[in-house]
């Protein structure tokens, strides 16, 4: 059998920088996921493997894929690689199929510090409102709206998705805790060459190769604070109309003005005390859980722990 990998996220851990610099250009990797080979032919069955409930779910087609996948990899590492698993409605679901389909499969998470990850994710997804009418899609959401939201139905929001403890004993049941390998984000930052040592040792390739593709790369940082200012003042001033149409030279300002917005520095100093207290309250026990059945170090990177 050859030898199989999910990458199951989580969400703002370079998620998509190991997709597109790692995953899809390694020779030693058989890559299923996001910007991989004629991935737009699989869009469909793999979101809704993690999103849709049974009644939804294209059972045959999600089953004929994976079998294809495994039976094409040949020597390589088949990897299957998805960080919206992390945030799935049908948690339970999702890992369940995830078995039937790669029962043999090695599990790899990246985690990331909760009091980073998520005004990150606020930052570039929390800031702009979605699953609303067209006319108000996009539109400003202050960092308070949206953590009063979040929590308040917080089995329904982002938040969900980092109580890390809970998701991967879900994996852990299902594909034995020993295949369940835990990464850090902030390695990733600090201590790049380990945590690449570390990741190919889960993938089973070659580190040097890894280190290459890898090296300076960095993809959807986050939003700057001047983009986030301009999204503020734009939602309540000529909201869905494009301001280069009324301008000469409107194309090449609009491109001028987008540059100058992304040069900012990353947006942030909008979570008060308030707020970080009470990520820590949320998160210490299962992240307390995680470190000492995992052995990880996470007060070395200032988690909220017991």
């Amino acid at each position: 059998m050859p030898r199989t990998v999910i990458h199951i996220g989580a969400n703002k851990t370079a998620s998509t920088t190991l997709q597109r610099c790692l995953f899809a250009k390694s020779k030693d990797l058989f890559y299923l996921g996001e910007d991989c080979v004629s991935y737009d032919n699989y869009r469909d069955t793999l979101n809704s493997l993690v999103s849709d409930d049974d009644i939804h779910f294209s059972y045959e087609s999600a089953r004929e894929l994976f079998k294809n996948f495994v039976s094409s990899c040949g020597e390589k590492t088949a990897l299957y690689s998805n960080e919206d698993i992390m945030t799935s409605r049908v948690p339970t679901q999702c890992a369940h199929r995830l078995k039937e389909f790669l029962p043999d499969a090695e599990i790899m998470v990246v985690i990331r510090n909760q009091l980073t990850a998520i005004p990150s994710m606020y930052a570039n997804h929390g800031a702009y409102l979605k699953m609303v009418p067209y006319r108000y899609w996009r539109r400003y959401v202050s960092f308070d709206d949206w953590m009063d939201y979040c929590t308040m139905f917080i089995k329904y929001s982002a938040l969900d998705s980092f109580f890390y403890h809970r998701i991967l004993d879900v994996y852990a049941s299902l594909f034995g805790k020993q295949k369940v390998h835990i990464l850090l984000y902030e390695d990733f930052v600090n201590n790049v060459e380990g945590f690449i040592s570390d990741l190919c040792r889960v993938l089973g390739i070659e580190a040097r190769e890894a280190s290459k593709l890898l090296s300076g790369k960095r993809e959807r940082r986050r939003n700057t604070s001047r983009e986030l200012r301009y999204h503020k003042f734009r939602s309540s001033f000529l909201w869905g109309r494009s301001l280069s149409h009324y301008l000469p030279f409107g194309g090449a300002l609009s491109r001028m003005w987008q540059n100058f917005l992304e040069k900012g520095r990353p947006a942030n100093g909008f979570m008060t005390d308030y707020w970080r207290n009470k990520i820590i309250e949320l998160y210490r026990e299962d992240n307390l859980k995680l470190s000492q059945e995992y052995h990880l170090a996470l007060k070395n990177y200032g988690y909220p722990v017991l």
